[in-house]
């Protein structure tokens, strides 16, 4: 029964050889708990300066809700919804939810989230400092 993540066979044969049901049914609950714990592809961690750089495993066309946050507490925060319908024209972005870094150097600092003809872009406001943030994407492509 070894599946792909995400895909649980549709039915299974059941052995009625009583020697082989309980290796075929502990089996079949590693199957479900697999595709259940793997239902989403989680976040990577990229770092972010304050110069505007390519948003790592974003395509460059496609529709996307990218949530990103620092990897400690106190960095700054942002939501947004990414649109692109071209990989040869720039997208819209626009902001659904956003909070400034409360802890220094991140006091009042902010993420801000680009489109270039080519790529989405994402920088934050503090000079001279990299920080390690956490992303998530949703998205069609």
């Amino acid at each position: 029964m070894n599946q792909i993540a995400g895909n649980l066979p549709p039915n299974t044969i059941v052995p009625s050889n009583w020697d082989l049901f309980i290796p075929y049914l502990n089996r079949l609950y590693e199957d479900i708990a697999f595709n259940v714990n793997n239902k989403d592809d989680g976040y990577y961690t990229m770092p972010i300066t304050n110069t505007a750089q390519n948003i790592l495993n974003v395509p460059n066309f496609g529709s996307f809700i990218i949530c990103v946050s620092g990897e400690t507490t106190g960095l700054p925060t942002i939501t947004a919804s990414l649109c692109k319908a071209s990989d040869s024209a720039p997208g819209v972005i626009n902001v659904l939810g956003i909070q400034a870094g409360t802890l220094a150097p991140w006091a009042a600092s902010t993420l801000t989230i680009s489109s270039t003809a080519s790529n989405f872009q994402i920088k934050h406001s503090v000079a001279a400092t990299t920080g390690n943030f956490n992303i998530r994407i949703i998205g069609t492509q």
